[in-house]
C-alpha cells in the first residue's frame, strides 16, 4: 500500500461503500468485497511467502517431459516462476489486483491460491486459517488506517526500496512508511476495540516450561 496508493484508495472506497464507517469488515463480508479479495490474491502472487515452496520427495522413479526423476529425489516447485510467468500474468512485476476481476471482457488471471499454499498431500494444513487471517488483516487495516510514504526532515517523501530477504520464507527488507488513522472516527473505532479486547500477556512462558519438562 505504501508504493501503490491508487490500490489503497480503491480498496477503501469499496469498504466505505459496502461496510460504512461504523464497523470493521468481518469474514462474513468477504463475498461483498471483490476488490479486497483481489488484493488478497495479488499479495499471494506478487511476492509469495515461500518462493520455492517446501521440498517434496519422489516416492518412485518417474519421467516428466523427458526428464528422468529417480526415486528419492528432492523436488522443489518454483512458485515464484508460477506467479511471475509473463505468459500467464500480464506485467507480473506490477502489483495489480484488477488482474483477478472480470471487467470489460477481461478474463481473470489464474488464482494463486491454487499453488501458494503448496501441493498434493503435503499442502499446508493451515491454509484456510491463513487465508482468512490474511483477508481480515488486509480488510480491517485498510478500513481504519491510511498508509503512505514516510518523509525526511526536509519533508520529502522517502521512496522505499522493494527488496526481500533470502530464505525459505521470504521477508521484506526493513523499510519505513507512515501509518495513521484515516479520521478521528476511525481512531476511536481502534480505541474501542482495544477496550473490548485489552492487550494481554501471552502464554509463551507456560508453553516453554511445558516443552522443557517434556524434553527433560
Amino acid at each position: 500500500m505504501t508504493i501503490n496508493p491508487d490500490v489503497q484508495q480503491k480498496a477503501q472506497a469499496e469498504i466505505d461503500r459496502v461496510i460504512g464507517p461504523n464497523r470493521l469488515p468481518t469474514i462474513q463480508d468477504r463475498s461483498q468485497l471483490p476488490y479486497i479479495e483481489a488484493i488478497v490474491k495479488e499479495v499471494l502472487r506478487w511476492h509469495p511467502v515461500a518462493p520455492m515452496a517446501l521440498p517434496h520427495c519422489s516416492t518412485e522413479d518417474d519421467i516428466v517431459e523427458g526428464y528422468w526423476i529417480p526415486k528419492g529425489s528432492m523436488l522443489f516447485a518454483n512458485v515464484w516462476h508460477f506467479t511471475h510467468d509473463p505468459n500467464v500474468y500480464a506485467e507480473p512485476e506490477r502489483f495489480n489486483p484488477d488482474r483477478f476481476l472480470a471487467t470489460n471482457g477481461h478474463t481473470p488471471e489464474p488464482d494463486p491460491h491454487n499453488f501458494a499454499f503448496g501441493f498434493g498431500r503435503r499442502v499446508c494444513p493451515g491454509r484456510i486459517l491463513a487465508d482468512n487471517a490474511l483477508f481480515l488483516n488486509i480488510a480491517q487495516s485498510l478500513a481504519v488506517f491510511a498508509v503512505s510514504k514516510a518523509r525526511d526532515a526536509a519533508g520529502n517523501e522517502i521512496e522505499p526500496a522493494v527488496k526481500f530477504l533470502p530464505g525459505v520464507v521470504s521477508h521484506p527488507a526493513p523499510y519505513v512508511n507512515r501509518i495513521e488513522a484515516r479520521s478521528p472516527k476511525h481512531a476511536e473505532m481502534i480505541r474501542a476495540l482495544e477496550r473490548r479486547f485489552p492487550w494481554r500477556k501471552s502464554d509463551w512462558e507456560t508453553v516453554e516450561r511445558s516443552y522443557q519438562a517434556r524434553s527433560a
